[in-house]
């Protein structure tokens, strides 16, 4: 059988060229703090890559934000802009007498028209003569 051995060996029929190990009956306390170091150290990074992530999503939505406030800022300046230029046109005395002339159909009263009620105090009036 001796030979037989001998041929499984060199041919590697499931036999080792070293002896199997035994299985140590303790084992090793070191190996076991430094498992759970390694673990611990890679949830802290995955922890930390989560709160980095959030902070780079919550700058993202910030700046989307107030680009959106700015745009609709602008454009209530450009509403402004035009309602201030409206009222200046509007408010010039002679456009509203020709808007109450033409679009109204006022005319303008002639002296004997125009009365002065008085209501017991006593009004200055003077009428460009």
């Amino acid at each position: 059988m001796q030979p037989a051995r001998k041929l499984a060996v060199q041919k590697n029929y499931g036999y080792s060229k070293y002896p199997a190990r035994q299985p140590s009956s303790y084992p090793d306390p070191h190996r076991r703090v430094k498992k759970v170091k390694l673990v611990s150290l890679v949830l802290a990074s995955f922890l930390l890559s989560l709160v980095v992530v959030a902070q780079y999503s919550s700058l993202v939505l910030t700046n989307y934000r107030i680009s959106a406030a700015r745009a609709e800022l602008a454009a209530m300046h450009e509403t402004t802009r035009e309602l201030e230029l409206e009222v200046s046109k509007l408010s010039a005395v002679g456009l509203i007498e020709e808007i109450a002339k033409s679009e109204l159909g006022m005319i303008e009263p002639e002296l004997n028209q125009l009365r002065i009620i008085s209501t017991g105090r006593v009004l200055s009036v003077s009428f460009g003569e």
